[in-house]
C-alpha cells in the first residue's frame, strides 16, 4: 500500500469512494467534486490517498480553520474514509499517520492560539470510525443538531427593533466582504471565518444564482445581524451563518431576521429551510425550536489536542 498526494489524475476514484461511502452512511458527512476547491485545503495539499494494487482505496482530507486570539483553538476538521473492504481500519491508520505532519505544517503562520485541536464529525451509524478514532485518542466535544423546516406551513412576520434597516445583500467586493467578517468574527471568536473562504464561496455557481444574505443594519450603516440562505437540494435552501452583535442581542433581532428569511424562501417557492446548530448554543437552538424548525440528525464531534 502506498499514501500518495492528490492527483488530478485520481479524482474519479476520490469520488468513487466518497460516493460508496455515502450511499452505506446516508447520514455521514459528505462532499462533492466541488468542494475540491476549497480554499482551506490549501491547493489540495491537505488531500492524502491511498493505494493498494494501483487503486485508491481510501483518502483523508482536512480543512484547517484559524483563529486569531490566544483564548480559542485552531480547528483542523479531518475526514477519512475508505472503500468498504476487509484492511479498512489498516488504512485508516496509515492515512491518520500520514496526515499528522501536514496537519501539523496547515498551522505553522497561523496567529497563536491556545492549540489546535484536529476534529471528526461523526453520525451515529458510523460505528466502525467512531471506534477506529476513540481508539486514537479522540474524544467527545460538541454535538451539531441538523434541523429543518417546512416552508409550506405558515409564518408569522416579526417586527425588526426601531432604527434598523433590513436588506437582501450580495457582498462582493473587498470592503464589503470585510464589512461582513468583522460582524461575524465578534460574534464567533470560538470559530470564525477567513476572507479566502469567504470569498471563494462567495463566487460558488450556486451562491451567485441563488444565494444571499438577509443583512440588517443600524443608523450608521454597521452590519448587525446576518442569516445566509443558498441552495441545498432541489427546493430546500440552507439558513446558515445566523449572528447578531452583542449590542443587539435580546431584543427579538433573531427572530424577526428568521422570519424575515424564512418569508424570503416562501416567495421563492422554497419547500423546506436547513440549518446546524452545536449543542452549545442553546439560546440559538431555542430560537430555531419557536420558528418551526424540528430536529432530524445529530452529528457528535471527537477531539484530539495535538
Amino acid at each position: 500500500m502506498e499514501i500518495l498526494p492528490y492527483s488530478k489524475d485520481r479524482q474519479d476514484e476520490i469520488m468513487s469512494v466518497e460516493k460508496l461511502y455515502e450511499e452505506k452512511y446516508p447520514l455521514a458527512e459528505s462532499f462533492d467534486v466541488s468542494d475540491l476547491k476549497n480554499p482551506l485545503l490549501n491547493g489540495r495539499r491537505n488531500i492524502l490517498l491511498a493505494l493498494d494494487d494501483g487503486k485508491v482505496v481510501g483518502f483523508s482530507k482536512f480543512l484547517s480553520r484559524q483563529n486569531f486570539s490566544n483564548k480559542y483553538y485552531h480547528h483542523v476538521w479531518l475526514d477519512i474514509k475508505t472503500i468498504l473492504f476487509d484492511r479498512a481500519l489498516e488504512v485508516m491508520g496509515e492515512l491518520f499517520q500520514s496526515s499528522i505532519r501536514p496537519i501539523s505544517k496547515s498551522t505553522e503562520s497561523y496567529f497563536r492560539a491556545a492549540g489546535t485541536r484536529i476534529c471528526v464529525r461523526l453520525h451515529e451509524s458510523e460505528i466502525e470510525r467512531y471506534r477506529f478514532f476513540e481508539g486514537l485518542g479522540f474524544l467527545p466535544w460538541v454535538d451539531f443538531y441538523y434541523m429543518e423546516r417546512d416552508l409550506e406551513l405558515p409564518v408569522i412576520p416579526v417586527k425588526f427593533p426601531e432604527g434598523l434597516l433590513v436588506k437582501v445583500w450580495k457582498p462582493k467586493k473587498e470592503p464589503e466582504i470585510l464589512k461582513y467578517l468583522s460582524a461575524e468574527q465578534s460574534c464567533f471568536p470560538d470559530s470564525p471565518l477567513e476572507y479566502r473562504y469567504l470569498n471563494y464561496f462567495f463566487q460558488r455557481p450556486d451562491w451567485k444564482s441563488h444565494g444571499a444574505v438577509i443583512a440588517v443594519f443600524d443608523d450608521r450603516k454597521n452590519l448587525v445581524a446576518s442569516l445566509m440562505v443558498y441552495p441545498s437540494n432541489d427546493g430546500e435552501y440552507y439558513t446558515e451563518e445566523v449572528f447578531v452583535v452583542n449590542k443587539w442581542r435580546g431584543k427579538g433581532v433573531a427572530r424577526a431576521l428568521m422570519s424575515e428569511a424564512l418569508i424570503y424562501l416562501q416567495n421563492r417557492q422554497a419547500r423546506r429551510a436547513l440549518l446546524s446548530v452545536t449543542s452549545d448554543r442553546t439560546t440559538a437552538m431555542k430560537i430555531y425550536r419557536e420558528c418551526g424548525y424540528d430536529h432530524t440528525f445529530t452529528r457528535k464531534v471527537l477531539v484530539l489536542t495535538v
